[in-house]
């Protein structure tokens, strides 16, 4: 939308100080709080002109002016300045991350936590599907006759257990080569590469012969259920309810039908797991559920590979010039880590 510099600066202004005060704003305030070089007269003049462009509203005939969504997608596109993480902030961060064991469950709602409590807003993180997790170990275990029992250990410190059944009875020293050999052949493999590579492991002239005899089984037993339920982390709830005390705009409710439908808020951000950048996301969209809501939400990585996403969720008035880089830094630092959980 094209704007005149007066017009951007004072929808600039509006919005900054509507989300800092959380009331209506009128043309006495910001000339009396902002040196904007213009007077009162002038600033209700671009007004009436940036409500007629739909970006702002009254919600009374004589009472100050709102932004609208419009308003809210014009200024995170184009006017806002980005706040600068403080070192403090950025520590504060990084030893939440300290409290507990690197494993990417803990990483995960250690994310929401974070994202919750410097946004004031809810964080949600969706996890990984369990194929994009990779290899740390796995032991084949007899446990009578024909069954056998397969243990997985992801770098993630996931543990899958799957009962396999063989053609036949084998011998437990048999399952020992077996799980020998495949610890030294795909220690570190993506979990959802494994069926393709135990097909190429056949050609290999140390592979032991009880591997070509449950070469199939094992390709199956590899075959990760990815279950259609992707876990979704939820933290700051009372950061909902807090703000929907302080702005009878913002209904509770709206909020907890979202946050209690865990398919509907899991398709919400898988929309994100492939984005390279922070995106922001304001309003209804052809969805009314979705009206006077936003959503600040990225990609995080495992390498070069993008895995899941994660964000915040909260009202549209939201301080949007430190959300996004909070967003933007948390997910390099969760990236970070977890790649370090794959090597």
């Amino acid at each position: 939308m094209d704007l005149s510099p007066r017009h951007r600066l004072i929808l600039k202004t509006l919005i900054e100080e509507y989300v800092s005060e959380n009331k209506p704003i009128g043309s006495k305030t910001l000339w009396e709080r902002y040196e904007l070089g213009i007077s009162p007269a002038t600033i209700r003049n671009v007004f009436r002109d940036l409500e007629e462009l739909g970006l702002i509203h009254s919600k009374h005939c004589s009472g100050g002016r709102v932004p609208t969504e419009l308003g809210y997608r014009v200024y995170v596109d184009s006017l806002v300045i980005l706040y600068e993480l403080t070192l403090r902030e950025k520590q504060r961060i990084q030893e939440e991350y300290l409290k507990n064991q690197l494993q990417l469950e803990q990483i995960l709602l250690a994310t929401c936590r974070v994202l919750s409590s410097l946004s004031m807003s809810a964080g949600v993180v969706v996890a990984p599907e369990k194929s994009y997790d990779t290899l740390k170990h796995v032991e084949l275990i007899h446990v009578s006759g024909d069954e056998i029992l397969m243990i997985v250990v992801t770098r993630s410190g996931s543990v899958i257990h799957k009962k396999l059944f063989l053609d036949g009875n084998m011998s437990q020293e048999s399952l020992y080569q077996v799980s020998r050999f495949l610890n030294q052949n795909l220690m570190g493999r993506e979990l959802e590469e494994i069926p393709n590579l135990l097909e190429g492991l056949r050609n290999e002239l140390d592979a032991p012969t009880p591997f070509h005899q449950i070469v199939e089984i094992l390709k199956a037993g590899f075959q990760m259920e990815v279950k259609d339920e992707v876990e979704v982390y939820i933290d700051g709830l009372q950061n909902l309810v807090n703000q929907s005390k302080e702005d009878s705009e913002i209904s509770l409710e709206k909020f907890f039908s979202i946050l209690e439908d865990k398919n509907f808020l899991r398709e919400l951000f898988k929309r994100y797991v492939l984005t390279d950048r922070v995106i922001t996301y304001i309003g209804s969209k052809n969805d009314n559920r979705m009206s006077g809501i936003s959503i600040i939400a990225t990609s995080y990585r495992m390498g070069e590979k993008k895995i899941g996403s994660m964000g915040i969720l909260g009202p549209q008035r939201m301080n949007y010039n430190k959300a996004l880089p909070l967003v933007e830094f948390t997910s390099k630092l969760v990236s970070e880590m977890i790649t370090r959980l794959s090597n």
